[in-house]
This record gives C-alpha cells, sequence and structure tokens, in this order.
C-alpha cells in the first residue's frame, strides 16, 4: 500500500491534532497494554504506525488524534507513562492540522536524509546538464560515490556477497523510492543488465533526446564495484524519458587495472 508522506487533516475544526511518539520495550506486552488503555481513554487514533526495529529491543508506536482541550493532553500521556514497559513519550500539537508519517530527523542507511519532490532533484539534474562540462561523467562519479557508500553501510549490518547482492540492490532501490528493478547477471561473466521500471528521475525528467539516468548507472556501478571487490562499468542504453517504456543499464567488468575513476572521467570506453 502506498500511503502519502503527509496530509491535512480534515476533521473536527475545533479540536486539535495531536501526535504522540511512545517508545517501548517489546518484550514486556506494552504493546497490547497501550491500545488496551487508549480504548479505555476513548482516544480516537486517526492515523498511527508501528516500528518494532528500534535497537535495543524497543518498539516505537506514532500515533495521531484529536482533542478539544490541550489539558487532555497531560492527562493522556500521563496514563500512558504508567503502563509497564513504556520507557518515554514526546507529544505535540500540528497547529496546522497536518499529519506526517515520518519522523524527524529522517535517517536512512544510517545518516539523516532529506525528502525532496522528485521534481526537484531532477532541476538540479538539468542545471547540471546546462552548465557543466562533462556532466554526465560528473552525475556517473556522484553515483558512484552514492552506491559505494551504501554498500559500506549495508556490509555493517547483514551479509552481502554475490549471491544476493542483487537482491539487496533491488530491495534499495524500492526502499527509497528510485524505482523497481529487474535483474539478468551472469555470475560467471560478471555481466548483465538491469532494467529500472518507474524510475522517479525519467519519470520527473520528461522527453529526452538522450537518456538520462546516468546518476543510477553510475550509483549501480559503485555498488557493485564495492560488494564484488572489482571495478563495474554500467551504461543506460534506453531511458524512458526517450519513449522507452523502461530504463535499461548494461553491466560489464572494467578492463583488469582500471580504476572507477578512470571510467568516471571517459577515459575508458
Amino acid at each position: 500500500m502506498v500511503r502519502d508522506l503527509y496530509m491535512f487533516f480534515k476533521g473536527d475544526e475545533k479540536a486539535h491534532v495531536v501526535w504522540f511518539s511512545i517508545i517501548y520495550k517489546t518484550d514486556m506486552r506494552a504493546e497490547a497494554n497501550i491500545n488496551s488503555e487508549l480504548n479505555e481513554m476513548e482516544v480516537k487514533i486517526r492515523f498511527a504506525y508501528l516500528d518494532n526495529a528500534e535497537p535495543n529491543g524497543q518498539g516505537k508506536y506514532v500515533l495521531f488524534t484529536e482533542v478539544r482541550e490541550e489539558a487532555q493532553i497531560d492527562m493522556i500521556n500521563k496514563r500512558l507513562l504508567g503502563i509497564d514497559g513504556i520507557i518515554d513519550i514526546e507529544s505535540g500539537i500540528s497547529r496546522s492540522h497536518m499529519i506526517h508519517s515520518v519522523d524527524f530527523p529522517l535517517n536512512f542507511l544510517g545518516e539523516r536524509a532529506l525528502i525532496t519532490r522528485s521534481r526537484t532533484f531532477v532541476d538540479i539534474l538539468k542545471i547540471i546538464r546546462e552548465k557543466v562540462i562533462q556532466p554526465d561523467a560528473l552525475l556517473l562519479f556522484s553515483g558512484l560515490k552514492g552506491g559505494r557508500g551504501a554498500a559500506k553501510y549495508v556490509r555493517n549490518i547483514i551479509q552481502v556477497d554475490m549471491k544476493n547482492c542483487m537482491a539487496v540492490l533491488r530491495e534499495l532501490f524500492l526502499a527509497s523510492g528510485w524505482g523497481k528493478l529487474e535483474m539478468d547477471f551472469n555470475k560467471e561473466t560478471c555481466t548483465g543488465k538491469v532494467v529500472v521500471r518507474e524510475s522517479f528521475i525519467a519519470d520527473a525528467y520528461g522527453p529526452s533526446d538522450l537518456p538520462v539516468c546516468g546518476y543510477m548507472s553510475g550509483f549501480i556501478a559503485g555498488y557493485m564495484t564495492e560488494v564484488m571487490g572489482y571495478t563495474f562499468q554500467v551504461r543506460e542504453i534506453s531511458c524512458k524519458s526517450m519513449g522507452n517504456a523502461v530504463c535499461e543499464h548494461v553491466i560489464s567488468p572494467a578492463p583488469e587495472g582500471a580504476k572507477p575513476e578512470h571510467i568516471m572521467k571517459e577515459e575508458i570506453q
């Protein structure tokens, strides 16, 4: 299910939209007791989500509700804090009646992440193409660094090798909203292709005479280079912005001894 990042809630205009972020121990049945306590207080949940993957055996329960009086917020906090296993509670009023589904600051792959519209990202790419000498090489190199950095972080969490690296890459693209990957990779020759459906770059870029997803090519090359331990080169040969149904990136090993920087600077074809 796709959910909006935020929404403006058209509920009781005389009520306050209030959010609660509840941290609890996952091994003490606190989650069930939270729901029981909320029901007893007749708290109507307008939006909520759970995250039981917090560090140190902790869970997070984020919910939005409406209250007529601000004093009710303190009462709800006190009742919830009395539940065994509750570690901490934060709460606040959304004065603009905005309900959002992410925390601040947002984190992705171990660092603070920023949310921006795809069109804003693409506007930056277009400016680079218009103002910079060898823009495609710059975008490829930027993607290369991003891909290598992502691979390093992921390898600190799970085992990533030739057997599962492409499946992990697919999950990364999906989780970040970049697109849906289909892969055909020969592990013996280390050649293949990556098809990207619903590429956020191509969808927002609009019509073009040339492929526009070079940043993704660089990211894929950097990711695979870091995981496999030798240099890959990736090139986009068809793009949705050119009228193709999907974006297609061809993968091949770089010549022996070549460094990623050489490929990105277009010293190797």
